[in-house]
């Protein structure tokens, strides 16, 4: 009888054993699918940055097998939340669903599937990290027992910040008056993703206005998290604008939207120059063929800052000639010189006012300026010269002389 217990205790044992090493067998040899990575595009070394309005953009979910057995019949459905969706069109209609399902096959050990859905972002999307569950399923290889798992995979949308940073002009110091004036400037993207397609528009007021069509905008491309871009822009600035400070709008395309946003503020100083007026001119008239003709022009520099070097220059048409600059030397504010000229006008001048350009150009703070006047001045038909009038007086006294001969010889012969 002891033989027999201890026989049947030995058995026992030796089941017990054996079912908890069959048992331990089973927990270690089985599959273990987890989430070990999440990036948008299909390049895992360099991924893109999604911004909000981006559509059909590839997000990758990567998928390994951490266990010690096959994980079959692998499967994975993405539960979807603002602001992603799944976009597709049928029968000419855009539909979406709420969720998106893809087939992994079989998983071995240590091995890896990735994942890929086309998401579309939401153009209102908030910057950050968002959170979807995904639910993955599978079996096991010895038994096909079914295993549901519901994992969360977290998925960055990030947008750039793009910022003004630094602005000059060139040349440093612009006054009125002054064509192609580039406005360098600087941009920064401080933000945590990429910015695309990045097209700038600088915003110009009276006195600015652009150089030349297109010249207030300018397009980057693409800048990356950290990267600094310049943007030049081409300015003509008014002959009237007040010396001072300005400050222009620079704007960017709005991600997802065809409005502008906002970047920054392009600061721009114009400095004082003097200014010239004329205060008298004579004589204002001449007449077509007059030669060696005195011209003297009084202007008066009405700014309030020195002018150095003055030189004035009388432009004319084709019909004049003759010396027409005149150097003026050094003017302060409120001085008031007179330049004088000496004008040759072609006999076949037409008589008429004739609208001429008086240029005025001297230099600032080292930095070469002009401004244009207009003068008129009066053209009449040339004057008779006096040895034809005197010959023309003889002539009519000879002939009146002859005709009173006449009558008295036929008096006479009566």
């Amino acid at each position: 009888m002891v033989k027999r217990r201890l026989f049947s205790l030995f058995v026992i044992m030796t089941l017990v054993v054996l079912a908890t090493s069959i048992a331990n067998v089973r927990a270690i040899s089985a599959p273990n699918v987890v989430v070990t990575s999440v990036y948008w595009g299909t390049n895992p070394l360099g991924g893109v940055s999604v911004h909000p309005g981006d559509t059909n953009i590839p997000l990758s979910i990567v998928l390994s097998n951490a266990g010690d057995a096959t994980a079959r019949q692998v499967s994975a459905q993405l539960t979807l939340a603002t602001p992603f969706s799944y976009v597709y069109y049928q029968g000419g209609s855009q539909r979406s669903v709420p969720t998106v399902d893809q087939s992994a096959g079989d998983i071995l050990p240590s091995f890896s599937f990735t994942l890929r859905f086309v998401l579309t972002v939401a153009s209102d999307a908030a910057a950050g990290v968002h959170r979807l569950n995904l639910v993955v399923k599978y079996r096991t290889a010895s038994e096909l027992l079914p295993v549901e798992k519901i994992m969360t995979v977290d998925v960055p949308v990030w947008t750039g910040d793009v910022r003004v940073q630094h602005v000059l002009t060139v040349p440093s110091k612009v006054y009125p008056g002054d064509n192609q004036v580039i406005v360098k400037t600087w941009l920064v993207n401080s933000g945590a993703g990429s910015t695309a397609d990045l097209q700038l528009h600088l915003i110009l007021q009276d006195p600015f206005k652009p150089s030349s069509g297109g010249s207030d905008e300018f397009f980057v491309g693409t800048m990356q998290p950290g990267q600094i871009s310049e943007a030049d822009f081409y300015v003509d600035i008014g002959e009237s604008a007040e010396f001072g400070s300005y400050s222009l709008k620079l704007t960017m395309n709005a991600p997802g939207s065809t409005g502008q946003v906002e970047i920054g503020q392009v600061p721009i100083y114009v400095s004082e120059k003097a200014r010239f007026e004329i205060i008298q001119a004579e004589p204002t008239m001449v007449r077509a063929g007059d030669s060696g003709v005195s011209i003297w022009i009084t202007v008066k520099n009405t700014g309030s800052v020195a002018a150095e070097s003055v030189r004035i220059q009388l432009r004319v048409s084709n019909y004049f000639s003759g010396t027409l600059t005149d150097f003026l030397g050094t003017m302060q504010a409120g001085e008031t010189r007179t330049a004088f000229l000496t004008v040759d006008v072609d006999s076949k001048a037409q008589p008429q006012k004739y609208r001429m350009d008086v240029r005025l150009d001297w230099t600032q703070s080292t930095n070469s300026l002009d401004e244009t006047l207009t003068l008129d001045l009066d053209t009449g038909a040339a004057e008779v010269p006096i040895p034809l009038v005197a010959v023309g007086v003889v002539l009519v006294a000879l002939v009146a002389v002859v005709a009173l001969r006449r009558r008295r010889r036929s008096r006479s012969q009566a």
